[in-house]
């Protein structure tokens, strides 16, 4: 943690504007938790002169000292903008040592923070007339899950995501899947969909949900909670595009808190599932670690998840087969091309017929991954969430005492527990 302090006039200005406020706008922007103004009743001030409050001729002049506590890294992006404010006076940064804190018990979410504080700012965008090759490209090369397509006034016309470019026939293979393909079939797809005639305003879905960037992170779980979305586009007061937010930002948020203070109880809404017991999803697809792989991949197909448990004979949770198993292990032993087809396959197209030569012999064991993060149903939803994000998963099997499996909890579960109140409207 460090703490900065910012030596002024109380009488300064920034473009006519006073510094003073102008600082504290600098630091509501990138999520500061607040900051100190001390006031000096008499001393010298930036200009070297001596003032005093008993001094009326004085008044309006006298030195101001700005004090706010934060993360290194939040306190490093505003700097810059600070030296910029303070065209006289000083700056300095000292490291500091959390002693003790208390917060006003609440939601899981710190109270100052808003959308602003963690949302990703610098956003890969297109415009309407954007051809689908290049969308693909900056999809894959950017490693961005949706671009918002965006006006020439910077207003925010559409979203994309790869949902959109499946449903739309822009692609017949999902980007997650495709970016695991090796890099020349890689490039290869890419080329494929030069193609493709149509442009963002085709593709995209008109008219996205958006957050403000003043948004409370707890308001901003309820949005997505309320309308299961996996992110949002960030505008403000002008409706101007200035961010991306996430489903993992807002739980990250979350771990982290938990990482800073981890002897700090996380208080949840009024009302939330204090466990997962009461979040998971008793519908799970399951095999056996001797299920032939062919019977195994067919029950991978049967949810938009794809993702099937597997059990050993005591019904116990032994492993776990996603899509990407599947591509990174199988993918081994296949032709150049089948791949594709392969992972065409578990997008949503048609049986590729190398698939039997592929899986002969083969059972579940074979492409599983062991062993399993699980939790239990008296796990606490703030330790799920931690599990989820220390061990990149997106879903957890929920076993009881003997190991059996109960059902899955997944991230946006856990979002809906943490979100506070209503959605605004």
């Amino acid at each position: 943690m460090q703490q900065v302090w910012i030596y002024i006039d109380e009488g300064d200005s920034h473009h006519g504007h006073s510094v003073v406020s102008q600082v504290f706008a600098a630091l509501q922007a990138v999520g500061c938790p607040g900051a100190t103004v001390l006031r000096a009743v008499g001393g010298y001030g930036v200009h070297g002169v001596v003032h005093s409050d008993l001094a009326v001729e004085f008044t309006g002049h006298l030195p101001l000292v700005i004090t706010f506590i934060d993360r290194e890294e939040r306190v490093q992006r505003v700097l810059p903008t600070l030296s910029e404010l303070v065209t006289e006076g000083l700056i300095a940064v000292t490291p500091v040592q959390i002693i003790k804190i208390s917060h006003r018990e609440g939601g899981p979410f710190p109270r100052h923070l808003t959308v602003a504080a963690v949302m990703t700012r610098d956003v890969t965008s297109v415009r309407p007339d954007t051809p689908t090759a290049a969308i693909i490209r900056l999809l894959l090369d950017h490693a961005v899950r949706a671009l918002p397509v965006v006006a020439d006034d910077g207003t925010v016309r559409g979203l994309i995501t790869d949902g959109d470019l499946l449903r739309r026939g822009a692609t017949s293979l999902p980007l997650r899947l495709r970016q695991l393909l090796p890099s020349a079939e890689y490039l290869a797809q890419v080329e494929a969909t030069t193609q493709q005639p149509q442009h963002a305003a085709e593709l995209m879905t008109p008219n996205p949900l958006t957050l403000r960037a003043t948004t409370p992170l707890g308001q901003a779980a309820a949005v997505m909670a309320a309308h299961n979305l996996k992110r949002m586009p960030v505008i403000d007061a002008t409706d101007q595009l200035v961010g991306m937010v996430s489903r993992y930002d807002l739980l990250k948020t979350v771990a982290d808190s938990m990482e800073q203070h981890p002897h700090a109880p996380l208080h949840l809404s009024s009302g939330a599932p204090a466990t997962v017991g009461a979040l998971l999803i008793t519908e799970v697809p399951t095999v056996y670690r001797d299920t032939p792989l062919a019977e195994s991949l067919d029950r991978l197909l049967e949810r938009e998840q794809r993702r099937v448990v597997v059990l050993d004979n005591d019904q116990r949770v032994v492993g776990i087969i996603t899509d990407g198993d599947v591509l990174r292990r199988a993918g081994r032993r296949v032709q150049p091309g089948v791949l594709q087809r392969l992972a065409a396959w578990l997008g949503g197209a048609a049986r590729p017929e190398e698939l039997e030569v592929v899986v002969k012999g083969q059972t579940a064991v074979t492409l599983m991954t062991s062993p399993v993060i699980t939790v239990t149903p008296t796990t606490p939803t703030p330790e799920a969430i931690r599990l989820m994000l220390a061990h990149a998963i997106k879903h957890l099997p929920v076993v009881n005492a003997a190991g059996h499996l109960l059902g899955m909890v997944g991230r946006a579960a856990v979002l809906a527990a943490l979100q506070d109140g209503d959605p605004p409207a």
